[in-house]
């Protein structure tokens, strides 16, 4: 998907070498995964088994798995475990991408997700989130956090102005990719 691919690209801008990144189980960050030997030597750390299959044996990437239950329809590991093997990393960046975005918050649809993605959140100097347009018309079930609560939220341009109004007024720091808005 282009717009997904911009924005992976966006957030690659923002890697150096030698950091520790974070990454959730989004097929956003999949695109950003895949991009990343461009910045090595580099360590990622992540939950998501497709992610990791992607970086398995890339020269430079030092790659940290996170264990847990593993959940098939995430193709990714959750539960107790992962977040207590968060808990206890610091990382640089953090990228993730919610299910939906709705009045300024992110949402996602399991309390499985929302627990390993908070911890993430606590352990990262720098959170950064990765949102196409589409994740501000969907709905999810479970508060993930505030958009003020990343650094960094990266929109394609096709988020309507006054949407992009309201999250700045909110105090979110947004930079709409490929865009000069």
């Amino acid at each position: 998907m282009p717009v997904k691919r911009r924005l992976a690209a966006a957030a690659l801008e923002l890697v150096t070498p030698g950091q520790t990144i974070l990454i959730d189980d989004s097929t956003t960050c999949l695109y950003l995964a895949q991009r990343l030997p461009e910045r090595a030597p580099i360590t990622v750390v992540t939950h998501f088994l497709a992610l990791i299959k992607v970086l398995a044996g890339q020269p430079g990437v030092n790659l940290v798995a996170l264990g847990g239950t593993y959940y098939p329809s995430y193709d990714a590991f959750f539960g107790v475990q992962t977040v207590d093997a968060v808990a206890g990393m610091r990382a640089d960046l953090l990228f993730m991408s919610p299910t939906a975005v709705t009045h300024g918050r992110c949402y996602n649809q399991t309390h499985e997700t929302v627990a390993v993605e908070r911890a993430m959140i606590d352990v990262a100097a720098r959170p950064v989130l990765l949102a196409d347009h589409t994740k501000f018309t969907r709905q999810g079930l479970y508060l993930l956090a505030p958009l003020t609560a990343f650094d960094t939220v990266l929109v394609d341009p096709g988020l309507p102005t006054a949407e992009l109004r309201g999250i700045r007024e909110l105090g979110a720091r947004v930079h709409v990719v490929g865009s000069s808005r």
